[in-house]
C-alpha cells in the first residue's frame, strides 16, 4: 500500500477515535464509569516496590540460568573435543573470559 494512503487512513482512524473519546467524555455518566474503572485498575496493579522486586528476582534467576548453561557448554566441549584439537579449548577460553 502506498505510504501516503496508509498515513491518510491512520490519520482518519485516529480522528475517529479521538471524536468518539470526546463524545463519550461529554456524558457525565460515562465519565464516572471510566473514572470508576480506572480506580479499579489502579487497585489491581502491583506497587512499584513489588514490580522492582519481581524484576530483580527474574534478573537473578536469568543470571543463574546463564551461568548454568555456560558451565554445561564448557563441560560438553571438554567431553566432545578430540584430544589433539585446539578448537574446543579456544571455545572454552572464549566463554570463560565473560
Amino acid at each position: 500500500m502506498n505510504p501516503w494512503i496508509r498515513g491518510l487512513l491512520i490519520g482518519v482512524g485516529l480522528s475517529i477515535v479521538a471524536t468518539v473519546i470526546v463524545l463519550v467524555l461529554r456524558s457525565e455518566e460515562q465519565r464516572r464509569f471510566l473514572q470508576d474503572r480506572f480506580q479499579q485498575v489502579l487497585v489491581v496493579l502491583p506497587e512499584p516496590e513489588q514490580v522492582q522486586r519481581y524484576a530483580q528476582q527474574t534478573a537473578d534467576r536469568m543470571s543463574q540460568m546463564a551461568g548454568s548453561a555456560k558451565g554445561t557448554v564448557q563441560e560438553t566441549m571438554k567431553r566432545v573435543m578430540p584430544s589433539g584439537s585446539n578448537g574446543g579449548m579456544d571455545a572454552i577460553r572464549l566463554t570463560s573470559n565473560d
